[in-house]
C-alpha cells in the first residue's frame, strides 16, 4: 500500500480500476424502469471509461444515451482508445439519427444508413434472428451502443425483415452471381463501373467489389466459377487491394427494401393513407415498378406491415445510461416535429406534397421515455448535484484560462501545464497523454522533455494506466478531455491539453489527382479532341475492328469533310482531350494546316522557354535573404497548428522554408482547394521570418479575408513577442497613421492588409517575407507595385484556383509549385442543388439548416435590392434571424455583422459575394445562391467552399430562372459544378472551366490564342518539353520547330490481339481511361505495376492485355532506336529503321553475323528482316521481339532464337556491306 495525502492507495494493477468501477456499481439496482441509480456528474472522459469498464463485466449490451451529436461521437472516439487490444473486443456501435429535416424530400446521408444498419444487424443477432454466428450470440456479445434520443424516436424496419436481409461471406462459398445481384439492388445498392462511395457494387467477370455497411473500406470478392477464392479489402482512390480478410457481411444500404412484398405494402399503405387518387402520384408509380426516388425514406412505415422501436432491437439485460441532456433534447425534438409538420401542412393542403401524420413516423417524447422502462436505467446528474452515486473523478484544471496569467515566461500555457504535470508526479500520480497520431506523439514526447519531463510510449490503455509512476505513459486514442482520479492515482491528458485542440486529415493518394487529370472518364462521343499528329477532331466513341483477321480496340476520331481516323489504343498517348475555345475548327486529315501550326506554336514556345530560362537563371544568381533553418522554437510553434500535417502540407512547408533557407528569393505558389490549409504554410513561414528579425507583409483581396487572417496569426502568435497589425478600411485615419509608422520603424512584425498595404506611403523599415492571398484578384496596376516589392524579398502565394492558371505557372519555370489536396478527416463532400427560384424550397433549405442548429448563406449580389430581399426572406421564413453584410456598408458595420454571424448571434446572413473569400464559419453548412447562372465556375466553387467545413453534411442551392432563360454557358458551368461536387473538385472544375470559357482570361492574348489552335494540354506538354530541352542546351531548328523525336510515331502490326475486353472492364470509359494511362507507361517499373493492378481490380489477365502491355513496351523500344515501322508475324519480322538510328552497330553485325540467311539487313531501305518458322505462339514472338530490341540497344548478347549459321559462300563480311553513316554507334 502507498499512502497519498494522508490516506491509503492500493497500488495499481491491471484490474484495480476494473475493480473499483464493478465495486462502485454493484449497488446499482438492476430491476426495470427509470432511473434506478443516479450517477453523480462524470467529468471528462469518465463516462467513456465507465462505461466501457461496465460493459466488460456484463454479458448484454450497454447503452449510452446523450443528447447531442457532437457528445455522441466524441464518446466513441474515446472508446475506441479504452478498447485498446483487449483480447476480446467490446463491441462499440455507433446509432446516429438522420442528418435530415422530418419529412423532407432528401435521402439520409449513405455512410450514416450504413452504421445504423450495422449496429441495428449486430442487435438482431443478439436476438437470434437468422443465421447467428457464436461472437453475437445471446448472453455472449458484449456491446456499447452509443445514440440520441433522435434516433430512439425513429420508427424502424421490422427487425425479423432486416435480419433477412444480412448475407454473410466467407472464402470458398458458393455464390449464386445473378441471384447475389437481384439481392444487393433490393437492398439499397447501386451498380457502377467503378466503386466511388458506400453503397455502391461492381461486377467485373469473376471479381465484385462491394463497398458494405459498418466497413471503413470497400471489399472484393474473387470467384473461381461460382466459388468465393478470395475477399480483399481495396483503396477506394487507388483501386488497389489493401489486405485480406476472412469474411464479409454484406448488409441492406437502405433502410427501404425493395422486395415484391415491401412493395405491394407501399401501394396498399399509400392508397390507404392519402386516397385512391394518390396511386396517379409520382411517387407511387415509380414505387410500384421497383424504382428508387429522393427521399423515400419518409414513407419508410408504409413498406411495412409492422415498425419496430430501437428498444425492440434489445435483448433482454440490456442497461442504459441516460446523459445530463438527454430528455430535455427529446422534448425539443418533438417540438421540432410537429413545428415542421404545421410549416408544411398548407403544401400538403395544396397538393405539393405528401406527408404521413407524426405518430406513424416518430414517437412522442413521453413514450420514448416509457419505452426505456423494459430495462434497468441509470442517469448522470446535473454537475451541481451532490446526491447519487460518486466514482471520485475529478476534472483537469481549466490549462487556457489559468495559463493566461503572465507570471509565467514563454508560452505560459505550456508553462502552467507542465507545473501541472510536475505536481502531478511528486505526488506518485500515473500520467497518461492520449495523442491522435505517431506523428502527435512524438511533438508532445519532444514538447515534455525540453522540459525535463521523461515520456515513454504505451502500446494501449491497458499498458498506459498500469505503468510504474515515473514516466508520462504516451498512447494513441482520441480523449474529449482528460480526468484526474486522487484515490486511484491515475491522471489522464489529451493532447489539446499541450497542442491545443487538434483535428485531423485523411490521407489522399498523391498519384491519386493526377490519375484523374489524365483519365478520359469524362469523355464523350461528339468531343473534341486533339491528335499531336493530325490535330483537332471530334471523338467518334470506341470500335473494334478486325485488321489482318485480328480484333482490336480503335479510338474513332472524324476530321473536316466527314474523314475518319482509327488511332490504335496503344497510342492513346498521343491524344488529349482539347480545351482552349468553343468556336473549334476541325481539322483537315492529311491537310499541311495542323502541321504548319505546330510548327508555328512550337517555334514561340521555344522562344518563350529560353526567356524562361533566362528568368530562371537570374533567380538562381539573384542575392536575396537567407533565412536560418527550423529550430526547437519553430517546432514548437507547429504544435500550436490544430491539425495533423498531411504528406501534401508537411512538403508544401518543407518546401517553403528550404526556399528560405537559399541564398536565392523564394518565389513559389501554393495551390489547394478551399480550406485544405494553406494558410498554415504561411504561418510558419511568417514565424521564420520574424524569428530572425524581418518583417512580414500579407496581402489580401478583401477586408473581409484580411480581418480573418489578423485574428488567425494573432491567436498563432500570441505566446510570443510578435507585433501584428491590420491594416484596412476596418482602421480609423489615425489608427492607420500610427500604424504606417510602426511599420516605417520596425514596431509591427507582421502586417496584414489589403490593397492599402501598396500605396506609396506604406515603407517597411526591414521587409523579409511577403505574402500574397489570391494573387488573380488584383488588378493590374496593383500587380505592378507587387513586382516592384518583388526584388529581394521572399515571395508566397496561396490561391485555391486551381490547375489551368497555376499549371502554366509551374510548367513556365517563372514560379515554384506546391499543391495541397488533401482535405481535413471527416469532411463530407457538399450536396448540391440546381433548381429553379422556389419560395417553398428556399424555406425548406433555411428551416433544415436551422433546425440542427447551424447557420446559413444566401448570396444575393444586387446591393441596391438587398433590403427588399431582406424582406421577403422575414415573411418567408419568420424563424430565421437575418443580418445583412455587403462591401457598401460602412466599415464598423460591416465588422460587426460579420462577428456577430460569428457568434452565432443570428442565423442567416444575406450578403453578396464579399464572402466569396476567407470567411471560416464551422456551424455554416447551407448556402443559397441567387440567380448562379450569372456567376463564373471557379467563383460558384469559391462561394460553395464557405459551407461544409465541419463533420456536417452541407447543402449549396443554385438558384436560377427557366431552363430557356439561362445562357448555353452557364448551363454547362451549373451543370459541371453540380455534378463535381467531390472534396477537391476544384482541380477538374478549373479544367472544365477552361473548356466552357477559352483561356483568353486566364493566360495572356498571344498564348490564349496559341492554346486555341493545338489546345491546353497539348500547349502545356509542349512547353516543358522546350524548357527542358532549352535548359539541357538542345537546340532546334528555327526552320522547322520540331524535332524528329517528336515526329517519330512507330508503326506497329504483330498480328496480335491487344485490346482490353469489354467482358474484362465492361465500362466504356473506365476502358478508355486504362487505354490512355496503357498507352503513356514510361518504364518497365511502371508496366509492371499497371499489371498488378489490372489483376488486382479486374481479374486475371487475358492474353489481349497481356500481349497490350508488352505491345506498348516494344513502342517505347522502336522510339529509343528510331524504327518507324515493326511488322512481325507467325514466320518472322521487319524492322524499318530512321536514316539515323539509335541502334548499337557491333551488336547489329553479330545479329546478321550469326543468323546466317535468317537475318538480313537492306541498306537501301534501312530494313532488317527475320525470316523464322517458330514465331507462331504470339507469347514467344513477342519475347523474340524484346530480345532483338535489348540486342539493338547493346543491352545483350545476341537472342537465343537466332540460329550461328555461317554465311552464305561467296559473300563478304557484313562490316564491309555497310555503308558509313547508316548507323550510329
Amino acid at each position: 500500500m502507498t499512502t497519498f495525502h494522508g490516506c491509503t492507495r492500493p497500488s495499481m494493477d491491471a484490474t484495480l480500476i476494473s475493480s473499483f468501477v464493478t465495486e462502485r456499481l454493484a449497488n446499482l439496482p438492476a430491476k426495470k424502469g427509470r432511473p434506478h441509480g443516479i450517477l453523480q456528474h462524470l467529468p471528462g472522459a469518465t463516462l467513456s471509461l465507465l462505461a466501457h469498464e461496465w460493459a466488460a463485466q456484463l454479458s448484454h449490451p450497454l447503452v449510452i444515451v446523450t443528447g447531442k451529436t457532437t457528445r455522441a461521437e466524441a464518446i466513441y472516439r474515446e472508446l475506441l482508445l479504452f478498447q485498446g487490444d483487449r483480447h476480446h473486443p467490446i463491441a462499440i456501435l455507433p446509432f446516429p439519427a438522420w442528418e435530415i429535416l422530418p419529412f423532407e424530400p432528401l435521402s439520409p446521408y449513405g455512410p450514416i444508413v450504413g452504421e445504423r444498419i450495422a449496429t441495428l444487424y449486430r442487435l438482431t443477432q443478439m436476438l437470434g434472428f437468422g443465421v447467428v454466428r457464436p461472437e453475437n450470440a445471446a448472453g455472449h456479445a458484449q456491446a456499447i451502443i452509443i445514440t440520441t434520443p433522435m434516433a430512439l424516436m425513429q420508427r424502424l424496419m421490422p427487425r425479423n425483415l432486416l435480419a433477412q436481409h444480412g448475407f454473410s461471406i466467407r472464402e470458398s462459398d458458393q455464390i449464386d452471381l445473378p441471384a447475389f445481384k437481384k439481392f444487393l439492388i433490393t437492398s439499397g445498392y447501386r451498380a457502377a463501373a467503378q466503386i466511388e462511395e458506400p453503397g455502391e457494387f461492381a461486377a467485373r467477370g469473376g471479381i465484385i467489389d462491394l463497398f458494405p455497411p459498418g466497413y471503413e473500406e470497400p471489399v472484393r470478392l474473387e470467384l473461381f466459377g461460382d466459388q468465393v477464392e478470395t475477399i480483399r479489402h481495396f483503396d477506394l482512390q487507388t483501386q488497389r487491394s489493401t489486405q485480406r480478410t476472412p469474411g464479409v457481411e454484406t448488409l441492406p444500404m437502405s433502410e427501404v427494401l425493395l422486395t415484391e412484398e415491401t412493395i405491394r405494402c407501399f401501394r396498399t399503405q399509400y392508397r390507404e393513407t392519402f386516397g385512391g387518387k394518390a396511386a396517379q402520384d409520382e411517387i407511387y408509380k415509380v414505387v410500384s415498378t421497383g424504382g428508387k426516388f429522393q427521399g423515400m425514406e419518409r414513407f419508410l412505415p408504409l413498406f411495412y406491415e409492422n415498425t419496430d422501436l430501437f428498444v425492440d432491437y434489445l435483448p433482454d439485460g440490456t442497461r442504459i445510461i441516460l446523459d445530463e441532456d438527454v430528455e430535455p433534447s427529446a422534448v425539443a425534438f418533438a417540438d421540432k416535429l410537429h413545428h415542421q409538420r404545421m410549416l408544411l401542412a398548407q403544401e400538403e393542403e395544396l397538393g405539393h406534397t405528401r406527408l404521413l401524420p407524426i405518430e406513424r413516423f416518430y414517437c412522442s417524447a413521453p413514450q420514448f421515455l416509457e419505452s426505456l422502462d423494459r430495462f434497468p436505467v441509470h442517469a448522470i446528474g446535473d454537475p451541481l448535484a451532490t446526491t447519487g452515486t460518486s466514482l471520485g473523478f475529478e476534472a483537469i484544471p481549466e490549462f487556457m484560462e489559468a495559463g493566461s496569467d503572465d507570471s509565467h515566461p514563454g508560452n505560459p500555457v505550456l508553462e502552467h501545464v507542465i507545473s501541472f504535470i510536475e505536481t502531478q508526479r511528486q505526488q506518485r500520480h500515473r500520467l497518461v497523454i492520449s495523442t491522435r497520431s505517431m506523428g502527435q506523439r512524438d511533438r508532445v514526447a519532444e514538447l515534455l522533455a525540453d522540459h525535463g519531463q521523461k515520456t515513454a510510449n504505451a502500446l494501449n490503455w491497458r499498458d498506459a494506466q498500469t505503468a510504474a509512476p515515473g514516466r508520462v505513459q504516451l498512447v494513441i486514442g482520441d480523449l474529449a478531455s482528460g480526468f484526474t482520479h486522487p484515490r486511484l492515482g491515475l491522471t489522464v491528458l489529451n493532447e489539446g491539453a499541450i497542442l491545443g485542440t487538434r483535428a485531423r486529415r485523411k490521407q489522399t493518394d498523391p498519384q491519386y489527382l493526377d490519375r484523374i487529370l489524365a483519365s478520359f472518364r469524362n469523355l464523350k462521343e461528339g468531343s473534341f479532341v486533339v491528335h499531336a499528329d493530325h490535330g483537332i477532331g471530334c471523338f467518334g466513341g470506341l470500335h473494334t475492328l478486325a485488321v489482318g483477321g485480328i480484333q482490336n480496340d480503335f479510338l474513332l476520331l472524324t476530321y473536316a469533310g466527314a474523314d475518319k481516323l482509327y488511332v490504335p489504343v496503344e497510342n492513346l498517348d498521343r491524344v488529349s482531350k482539347y480545351a482552349g475555345s468553343d468556336e473549334v475548327i476541325l481539322d483537315k486529315l492529311g491537310g499541311t494546316k495542323w502541321k504548319k501550326t505546330r510548327q508555328k506554336v512550337k517555334k514561340k514556345i521555344l522562344e518563350m522557354a529560353a526567356e524562361l530560362v533566362g528568368i530562371q537563371a537570374q533567380r538562381e544568381t539573384a542575392q536575396g535573404i537567407r533565412f536560418s533553418s527550423p529550430n526547437a522554437a519553430d517546432h514548437e510553434f507547429a504544435t500550436s497548428f490544430p491539425y495533423d500535417e498531411t504528406p501534401d502540407q508537411a512538403q508544401a512547408i518543407e518546401a517553403v522554408l528550404s526556399d528560405m533557407a537559399s541564398p536565392r528569393p523564394m518565389d513559389r505558389l501554393i495551390c489547394g482547394d478551399v480550406g485544405f490549409g494553406k494558410t498554415e504554410v504561411a504561418l510558419r513561414a511568417a514565424f521564420r521570418c520574424v524569428m530572425d528579425g524581418k518583417q512580414v507583409a500579407i496581402l489580401s483581396p478583401t477586408t473581409i479575408l484580411a480581418q480573418q487572417h489578423y485574428e488567425t496569426f494573432s491567436r498563432r502568435f500570441a505566446p510570443y513577442p510578435v507585433n501584428v497589425a491590420m491594416m484596412s478600411r476596418f482602421r480609423t485615419a489615425k489608427e492607420l497613421s500610427e500604424l504606417v509608422e510602426k511599420t516605417r520603424e520596425g514596431k509591427a512584425d507582421i502586417v496584414i492588409g489589403t490593397h492599402r498595404l501598396l500605396q506609396n506611403d506604406i515603407a517597411f523599415k526591414d521587409l523579409g517575407l511577403l505574402v500574397v492571398d489570391e494573387e488573380q484578384r488584383f488588378g493590374v496596376s496593383h500587380k505592378e507595385r507587387i513586382k516592384k516589392m518583388r526584388a529581394n524579398v521572399d515571395i508566397l502565394t496561396l490561391t485555391a484556383t486551381p490547375i489551368p492558371r497555376t499549371m502554366h505557372m509551374a510548367m513556365s519555370g517563372i514560379r515554384d509549385i506546391s499543391i495541397i489536396a488533401t482535405p481535413p478527416t471527416n469532411r463530407l463532400a457538399i450536396r448540391t442543388f440546381v433548381t429553379e427560384y422556389s419560395p417553398a424550397r428556399i424555406r425548406e433549405a433555411i428551416l433544415r439548416e436551422i433546425y440542427r442548429g447551424g447557420q446559413i448563406f444566401y448570396v444575393y449580389n444586387k446591393v441596391q435590392e438587398i433590403e427588399r430581399m431582406a424582406a421577403r426572406l422575414m415573411e418567408l421564413v419568420p424563424e430565421a434571424k437575418i443580418g445583412i453584410a455587403h462591401g457598401q456598408m460602412p466599415e464598423g458595420r460591416l465588422e460587426r455583422i460579420m462577428v456577430s454571424f460569428y457568434r452565432q448571434e443570428f442565423n442567416l446572413l444575406l450578403c453578396t459575394t464579399i464572402i466569396e473569400n476567407g470567411v471560416d464559419i464551422p456551424s455554416a453548412n447551407t448556402i443559397i445562391i441567387h440567380r448562379a447562372d450569372h456567376f463564373g465556375l471557379a467563383q460558384l466553387h469559391q462561394l460553395r467552399g464557405r459551407v461544409g467545413r465541419s463533420r456536417h453534411r452541407a447543402y449549396a442551392y443554385l438558384l436560377t430562372p427557366p431552363l430557356q432563360a439561362q445562357s448555353a454557358d452557364a448551363r454547362k458551368r451549373l451543370e459541371a459544378i453540380e455534378t463535381l461536387g467531390e472534396l477537391g473538385s476544384g482541380f477538374m472544375l478549373a479544367s472544365q472551366d477552361m473548356e466552357i470559357r477559352g483561356v483568353g482570361n486566364v493566360l495572356g492574348e498571344e498564348q490564349s490564342g496559341h492554346i486555341k489552335e493545338i489546345g491546353f494540354e497539348l500547349y502545356n506538354q509542349m512547353l516543358k518539353e522546350a524548357v527542358d530541352a532549352v535548359g539541357a542546351g538542345t537546340t532546334v531548328s528555327d526552320q522547322t520547330g520540331i524535332t524528329e523525336e517528336e515526329e517519330l510515331v512507330p508503326l506497329i502490326n504483330l498480328n496480335l490481339s491487344t485490346n482490353i475486353p469489354d467482358t474484362y472492364v465492361t465500362d466504356m470509359n473506365l476502358r478508355l481511361t486504362m487505354y490512355k494511362r496503357v498507352a503513356e507507361l514510361k518504364s518497365a517499373e511502371e508496366t509492371a505495376e499497371m499489371k498488378v493492378e489490372f489483376i488486382d481490380r479486374f481479374g486475371p489477365l487475358p492474353a489481349s492485355v497481356e500481349n497490350l502491355l508488352q505491345v506498348v513496351a516494344i513502342k517505347r523500344s522502336c522510339i529509343q532506336l528510331k524504327v518507324t515501322k515493326l511488322e512481325a508475324g507467325p514466320k518472322g519480322a521487319v524492322l524499318t529503321f530512321h536514316p539515323q538510328p539509335n541502334i548499337h552497330a557491333p551488336s547489329l553485325i553479330d545479329l546478321i553475323r550469326h543468323g546466317g540467311g535468317a537475318v538480313l539487313f537492306n541498306q537501301e531501305k534501312n530494313m532488317l528482316s527475320f525470316r523464322e518458322r517458330n514465331w507462331e505462339d504470339p507469347r514467344l514472338r513477342l519475347q523474340h521481339l524484346e530480345h532483338i530490341f535489348q540486342t539493338l540497344a547493346g543491352k545483350r548478347e545476341v537472342p537465343p532464337m537466332i540460329e550461328k549459321k555461317k554465311p552464305p559462300a561467296n559473300r563478304p563480311p557484313v562490316a564491309s556491306r555497310l555503308k558509313p553513316g547508316k548507323l550510329r554507334r
